[in-house]
C-alpha cells in the first residue's frame, strides 16, 4: 500500500502573514535603494518630479509588493522614462532596479 501525502493550505493564515506589518516593512526596506537610484536618475529640471518618487506597500490577495513611482502631478516622468514620438527614451526606473540589485550581490 502506497503512502498518501496530503497537503492542506491555510489560505487565511497566508493572507494574514502577507498582510502583516513584518512583510511590508521588509519589502519597503528592500525597495529603499531602488527609490534612491530612481530619484538620482530621474530628469531634474526643477527636481520636483524626482522628489515625488516614493515607495508604497501594495497588498493584492496573497501578494505583497512594493510600488515605486512618481505621484500623479508628475505623470510626465513616464514619457521621459519610456520615450514618445518626439522625446527619446531616457530610462531611469529599470536601471534603478538593476543598480539596486547589483548593489545587493
Amino acid at each position: 500500500m502506497a503512502d498518501e501525502v496530503r497537503i492542506v493550505v491555510d489560505e487565511r493564515a497566508i493572507r494574514e502573514y502577507a498582510a502583516s506589518g513584518d512583510v511590508a516593512e521588509l519589502l519597503m526596506e528592500a525597495g529603499e535603494p531602488v527609490e534612491a537610484y530612481a530619484k538620482s536618475g530621474a530628469p531634474k529640471r526643477s527636481g520636483e518630479g524626482a522628489g515625488s518618487i516614493r515607495r508604497e506597500p501594495v497588498l493584492d490577495g496573497f501578494t505583497q509588493t512594493v510600488r515605486i513611482s512618481w505621484d500623479r502631478a508628475h505623470y510626465y516622468l513616464y514619457f521621459h522614462d519610456r520615450g514618445t514620438e518626439h522625446l527619446p527614451a531616457r530610462p531611469f526606473m529599470e536601471p534603478a532596479l538593476e543598480a539596486a540589485i547589483g548593489g545587493i550581490s
